[in-house]
């Protein structure tokens, strides 16, 4: 299953290649990057969850918990299957 986060700024102090590896370390086997870039909303991380021996739910609330608990923008968002929610929401 493929997700992708949306996001505008990064909380402060922190780097693109430390969130790009704080994501990978918190999916462990369950979840791999398989890529990151710039759209015309902000910034972008794609994400492959791994949904035949786990329960995708289980990673997309630990994803959405780092997120929070981070400190990332308001307006930054998770997106599966062609719908982005707020990670606030």
């Amino acid at each position: 299953m493929e997700m992708l986060i949306h996001y505008t700024g990064l909380p402060q102090g922190m780097d693109q290649e430390e969130f790009k590896l704080a994501v990978a370390n918190l999916l462990e086997d369950d979840g791999w990057l398989t890529g990151s870039g710039e759209d015309e909303n902000g910034h972008y991380l794609e994400l492959e969850l791994e949904d035949e021996k786990v329960n995708p739910k289980h990673c997309i609330v630990a994803v959405r918990g780092y997120l929070c608990g981070a400190g990332f923008p308001r307006d930054t968002a998770l997106e599966l299957a062609g719908v982005a929610t707020n990670i606030y929401g």
